[in-house]
């Protein structure tokens, strides 16, 4: 239902009271699929108050969450979640944060981000003795070639890219 047309599940969608009830019932997907259709519109705080039972289970959930919380500038919290995520899901370097990286972009931007970058002035990554800042940081163009930045960088750039969007 989601993969073909998110709309059908939105305000005003076909679905919606459908969908609704499979997020009341705590269907995670279902939820995870409210949360960023809710922080496209209400803000990342609504989408992480939405999301936070879920992590650290669902690996989406939990790398959201982590995501949000750098938008807001709650680098010590995305830094426990990030830690989370590495546990239960999959090392940060690895390529598979990268494609739920890239899947988070398409979801949000089918549930209609805005592109507004309304989190620059909050945006502040972790940096501290698990999760670091990428020294190349500033040596990448992540506009130009995404997958061949260093794996150090990949979730920096997601978390970049993502707060752009909202």
């Amino acid at each position: 239902m989601v993969n073909v047309t998110p709309c059908e599940i939105g305000n005003y969608g076909k679905f919606r009271q459908f969908f609704l009830k499979c997020v009341e019932v705590g269907n995670i997907d279902a939820v995870y699929y409210e949360c960023l259709h809710r922080s496209t519109s209400l803000g990342v705080e609504v989408g992480i108050k939405f999301l936070e039972p879920n992590v650290p289970t669902h690996g989406l959930s939990t790398l959201v969450v982590g995501i949000f919380y750098v938008c807001i500038g709650e680098d010590m919290k995305a830094s426990h979640v990030f830690q989370q995520f590495a546990v239960n899901h999959v090392d940060l370097r690895s390529d598979a944060i990268f494609e739920m990286g890239d899947e988070l972009e398409s979801r949000l931007s089918s549930f209609h981000a805005r592109y507004l970058n309304s989190h620059d002035a909050t945006f502040k990554f972790p940096d501290n003795d698990v999760i670091k800042t990428p020294r190349c940081l500033y040596g990448h163009d992540y506009m130009v070639d995404f997958e061949g930045i260093c794996k150090n960088c990949r979730l920096f750039w997601i978390c970049f890219n993502i707060s752009h969007m909202l």
